[in-house]
């Protein structure tokens, strides 16, 4: 059977910096600001105004769009309909998403902060839908029956037919429900539609999946979680400043569920709030936040019954190896300035990027000995299936790092990208050599 991933890239994880990679200190993180109206310009009180993806203003991404830190940002307007996100990444363009009781949700695209404050309408919505029979209606409620104010509502997957779409599930359903002071809300769906697969979260509960059906009411009763601790020291002494997040073991659409990222203070200590119950779960620490060279090896375990206190303990920083090659092409062109190629960690949620050179050349420093992911892309290219690391379903690179790798070749032709997932098997057998160490092409 097939292994296919959560998202399209084996590499697309979450980020500790923006696409900026080491250039991102040298501009100002501009704060956003912007005014939600109805259509007869009065103002819009208490609209959550979410920062829904993200993208690089020049270049090509290569990744996720939801996946930038900014896009865990919300703010809520005032009573004449401003709002002010702060400190966003200078080299991104952001696409907003405006929620509102009574009123459609509103899509916001390439909003760029320098452009200065952002105006956005948004409509009531109509008698017709408020009556439609696929109209999805809940009630967000904690463990001891109060509502879950704010709690967010966000459709991953949606039943139609016999086919389960994961992603881009928006011309379906709405791609957002945020749930009012009494923890009801609202989806709409389209006809079409038999189920909804959504993630559920809100303030002080522990975030969990739900399936929901048009035209029934639900009542969706969340959990207070498990609260996970520890310390991460260095030749015996605390780290602080380093990211530290959760991401379960199972990456299965339906299931995967990740929780945000948060840094250790002084003491080296960090505490991880409403951790979903009873799941085994990946901890990690961002390679990018780690003092340079030092690796936080993931740490595999299984949470308690809700409401407990689970200490991990000292974990200790160890030195991480050195990944160094060059990007070739095989009809001999130079690689494109500004391309990026990505090393993401199979098991945690994270990864680290560099900038080519203008002779194709990267160096990474501080990879753990896992196994690990690497993604380039570069218009009209795909990567050859002489690398012999090649992930025949995702198109990109996948394998053990046991040791320094010092000249890794990754060789890309002329093709479609992502089309080895339909050429066939490879001879070895091996699709996805995740557990095989990781292996370039021979020239």
């Amino acid at each position: 059977m097939k292994t296919w991933r959560l998202l399209e890239n084996v590499i697309v994880v979450a980020l500790s910096v923006g696409m900026a990679g080491s250039a991102s200190g040298e501009l100002a993180r501009p704060d956003l600001s912007g005014r939600v109206a109805r259509e007869d310009g009065g103002p819009v009180k208490d609209a959550t105004v979410f920062v829904y993806t993200a993208g690089p203003k020049t270049g090509s991404g290569v990744l996720c769009p939801s996946c930038y830190p900014d896009c865990s940002k919300k703010v809520k307007t005032s009573s004449r309909g401003n709002f002010v996100i702060p400190s966003l990444d200078p080299h991104l363009r952001f696409r907003l998403l405006v929620v509102a009781p009574g009123c459609e949700p509103r899509f916001v695209e390439k909003v760029d902060p320098a452009d200065g404050e952002v105006k956005i309408t948004i409509s009531p919505y109509s008698e017709d839908k408020l009556k439609s029979s696929t109209m999805i209606m809940g009630m967000v409620i904690d463990g001891k029956g109060q509502p879950v104010a704010g709690a967010t509502v966000g459709p991953e997957g949606v039943v139609v037919g016999p086919v389960t779409h994961w992603g881009g599930t928006d011309r379906y359903v709405d791609p957002l429900a945020v749930a009012d002071e009494h923890g009801r809300f609202r989806l709409f769906c389209t006809n079409t539609v038999e189920r909804v697969q959504a993630v559920v979260e809100g303030r002080g509960v522990a975030k969990r999946w739900i399936e929901l059906k048009p035209g029934r009411d639900h009542l969706i009763r969340m959990q207070e979680g498990v609260i996970l601790t520890g310390f991460i020291q260095r030749d015996g002494q605390p780290v602080k400043d380093v990211l530290v997040g959760l991401a379960t073991k199972d990456r299965v659409c339906g299931t995967f569920l990740r929780c945000e990222e948060l840094a250790t203070d002084k003491e080296g200590r960090f505490v991880l709030p409403n951790v979903p119950p009873g799941l085994e779960f990946v901890l990690y620490a961002t390679m990018e936040s780690l003092p340079k060279g030092g690796v936080l090896p993931a740490k595999i375990f299984t949470t308690g019954i809700t409401g407990t206190k689970m200490d991990l303990g000292t974990l200790k920083v160890q030195a991480g190896h050195r990944v160094t090659g060059r990007v070739i092409l095989s009809d001999g062109k130079p690689v494109p300035s500004d391309t990026r190629i990505v090393l993401g960690r199979e098991d945690a949620w994270d990864h680290r990027e560099a900038l080519l050179d203008s002779e194709g050349r990267f160096d990474f420093v501080g990879v753990p000995a896992e196994s690990v992911g690497m993604s380039v892309r570069i218009k009209d290219y795909k990567l050859s299936k002489r690398n012999g690391s090649l992930d025949w379903y995702n198109g990109g690179m996948v394998g053990r790092v046991e040791a320094d790798i010092l000249d890794l070749t990754i060789l890309m032709e002329p093709g479609e990208w992502r089309y080895n997932g339909d050429e066939g098997e490879p001879p070895s057998g091996e699709n996805q050599p995740s557990d095989k160490p990781l292996r370039g092409a021979k020239l």
